[in-house]
């Protein structure tokens, strides 16, 4: 790739990235920096931690070598890569041996964003030994990875164990037809990303939490998989088994007030006729119940500050309500039957506000409440501040974190 673009006279640089967990990877460095003082272009070596052995090594160094070179990528820069039709092919198999679906399918896109710019793969319809001619025909001296043979890792054992057997089998161009199904599928995983864009439109779902159940359930069987999954991809969950999912589904069918379903790396919660995304199960909230003085006090939630102020130019520190003043405030966890005063004055059931607000069952019983007294509750944060104890004027209760300092 660099021979090229340099002989195609493009404004090129080259970067390396050391991993270090080879003996000879200094050596490494050192030969991309003799090649590309011979072609006149400067190289960046960046160096790595050495990365721990165990599962998933490969894709942990691969995750860290493009982390650290997309922070290089200006607006409009170009990172590209000479991945070719054998890469594409096992990148493809390793992807169906997993059981994945269209987007691991379609294997490595020909670009993709990256950083500030882009990441480009000129050679996917390029074979293996087209560009080894090519290096010859320049005179270009290039390394061989001894990890290519190395059976601990799976494309090596594809690499030499699996393409050779089908080609001794009459498929000596199994890799070329790995690739194009791989391309194929990528144009599907493009009409997809259109149609699943349309939806997130239909179902203003875009950046939200919830979804309407009564949209879900109009989707085609399999249209609700692909965009349940798409969904819970953008919420930061662990995808769920597909027979995980299809419980899911059938939940959704019958509007499963109430139910939360769990898997390895998420949660959804079904209630209100929605489904809210959960960031993991729900697990005991870690907070400590006690009096709270609320001069810039700590907050019993680690790592939160805040106190009773107003913000009028040059006042004293004070409650918001006087009588707030004259008892001192205290956190505690919900009693069962316990009631709150709304809006308008009526005493309505603190549970049907927890529902209302959408907190999960699990975590009702350790949401903070601050009360005044043994009965008079204050603020449920990010809930409710009770009517009585509302701000005036310019007074407020003002919460930040401590380590952050973002109120």
């Amino acid at each position: 790739m660099l021979g090229a673009l340099k002989a195609l006279g493009y404004p090129v640089r080259a970067v390396h990235v050391d991993h270090g967990w080879r003996p000879e990877s200094k050596a490494w460095a050192q030969h991309c920096r003799e090649v590309g003082a011979r072609l006149g272009v400067p190289v960046k070596v960046l160096t790595l931690a050495p990365l721990t052995p165990g599962e998933g090594l490969e894709d942990r160094a691969r995750r860290a070598r493009y982390g650290v070179m997309a922070a290089l990528l200006q607006k409009g820069d170009w990172l590209l890569t000479a991945h070719h039709r054998e890469d594409q092919a096992e990148t493809f198999l390793l992807q169906l041996l997993r059981g994945a679906g269209l987007e691991g399918l379609a294997a490595m896109p020909w670009q993709r964003p990256l950083g500030q710019g882009f990441l480009g793969r000129p050679f996917l319809d390029l074979g293996r030994s087209l560009l080894q001619d090519y290096l010859e025909a320049m005179g270009l001296p290039y390394l061989e990875d001894p990890a290519n043979c190395d059976p601990r890792f799976d494309r090596a054992r594809l690499r030499h164990g699996l393409f050779p057997q089908l080609a001794a089998l009459g498929w000596p161009q199994a890799a070329m037809q790995f690739a194009r199904a791989a391309e194929n599928l990528g144009d599907a995983l493009a009409v997809q990303g259109q149609w699943l864009a349309a939806q997130e439109a239909r179902l203003g779902s875009t950046g939200k939490e919830a979804l309407q159940l009564a949209a879900l359930q109009g989707l085609h069987p399999a249209g609700q998989r692909i965009f349940l999954r798409h969904w819970l991809r953008r919420q930061g969950l662990a995808l769920p088994s597909r027979s995980r999912l299809t419980v899911l589904q059938a939940a959704i069918a019958r509007g499963g007030e109430g139910r939360i379903l769990e898997w390895a790396g998420g949660a959804v919660w079904l209630q209100g006729g929605k489904i809210h995304a959960l960031a993991r199960a729900p697990n005991p909230v870690d907070w400590q119940a006690g009096p709270w003085q609320p001069g810039n006090g700590p907050l019993p939630m680690p790592g939160w500050r805040g106190q009773l102020l107003t913000t009028a130019p040059d006042a004293a520190v004070h409650a918001l309500n006087p009588a707030l003043a004259q008892e001192s405030l205290h956190w505690r966890r919900r009693r069962p039957g316990e009631s709150y005063r709304s809006s308008d004055g009526h005493h309505r059931p603190l549970k049907k506000l927890l529902l209302e607000s959408a907190v999960p069952p699990p975590h009702r019983g350790d949401v903070p409440l601050l009360f005044h007294g043994e009965d008079q509750l204050v603020l449920i944060l990010g809930y409710y501040t009770a009517p009585w104890a509302q701000a005036k004027g310019q007074e407020a209760i003002y919460l930040w974190r401590a380590e952050g300092g973002s109120a």
